[in-house]
């Protein structure tokens, strides 16, 4: 493959990949087989993947911004909360052997697709409680477990991009059911766009970053970064949770397929 059709195939990619990641939080259904397939190792390919779809991130949340303008408390305490969660994952990421990389993403991913599919029934909130953005229920205990969680995910994420997206989306859509599946998704996109934001910082750092394969698929991540948002608007949330868990368990089930190869 010439080095043209290579950089137009991995900006398509990048739209691909920023289409599903702020649409779904599933980028690594697209862009990390690919770049395996493009012969980056594993540990490569999440690196890559991770600088990639930030631009992806920042690009979804300013067409977000109609669903988050409600919930901007809620954002201010997600950041911090997912940054720390972050930090900690990408200095993982360079700790822990890489067998257990390896092992572990495909068993996290294909939970959290069973979890999307399987039907929640939704809460109704009081407009109180959306006007001012309380989230994750009225009791203490019960917002203090969703915080634990949303930390725990951040550590993921920092550890492993491919599928944080889709673990942060599944975390939001149980514990914050008041909120419509775009809102929770918009959180979501905020979310990922922070703990990106860290693990770049770190990989920056700690490893060599295949720029020739990073920038087409920023500029593709920008583009479709754009359009996810749109999408998720024009289509039921039940409908997107159910595409959303079925992508994760097919990207489950590659992964698990390929590390058997």
């Amino acid at each position: 493959m010439s080095e043209l059709a290579s950089i137009v195939l991995l900006i398509v990619i990048g739209i691909m990949a920023g289409i599903t990641n702020a649409a779904a939080g599933l980028a690594s259904l697209v862009s990390y087989p690919s770049l395996l397939a493009m012969g980056l190792s594993p540990v490569m390919a999440n690196v890559t993947s991770c600088f990639s779809t930030v631009a992806s991130g920042y690009s979804s949340v300013v067409t977000s911004a109609r669903e988050l303008r409600n919930n901007r408390k809620q954002v201010w305490i997600m950041i911090p909360v997912v940054l720390a969660g972050a930090f900690i994952g990408a200095l993982l990421l360079f700790i822990l052997p890489s067998k257990w990389f390896q092992e572990l993403v495909p068993i996290c991913i294909g939970m959290t697709g069973i979890v999307l599919i399987v039907p929640h029934k939704p809460r109704q909130a009081s407009p109180v409680l959306v006007q001012n953005s309380r989230a994750f229920g009225r009791s203490r205990l019960s917002r203090i477990m969703a915080w634990g969680g949303i930390f725990i995910v951040g550590i993921y994420a920092g550890y492993f991009n491919a599928g944080a997206g889709v673990m942060m989306l599944t975390l939001l859509t149980v514990v914050n059911r008041q909120q419509s599946f775009a809102v929770n998704n918009a959180l979501k996109n905020v979310a990922m766009t922070a703990t990106n934001t860290m693990a770049i910082i770190i990989f920056a750092i700690e490893t060599v970053i295949y720029w020739h394969h990073v920038l087409p698929l920023f500029i593709g991540n920008i583009i479709g970064g754009i359009l996810g948002p749109i999408i998720v608007r024009r289509l039921p949330g039940r409908l997107m949770q159910v595409v959303v868990g079925s992508g994760a368990l097919i990207l489950s089930v590659s992964l698990v397929i390929r590390n058997m190869m």
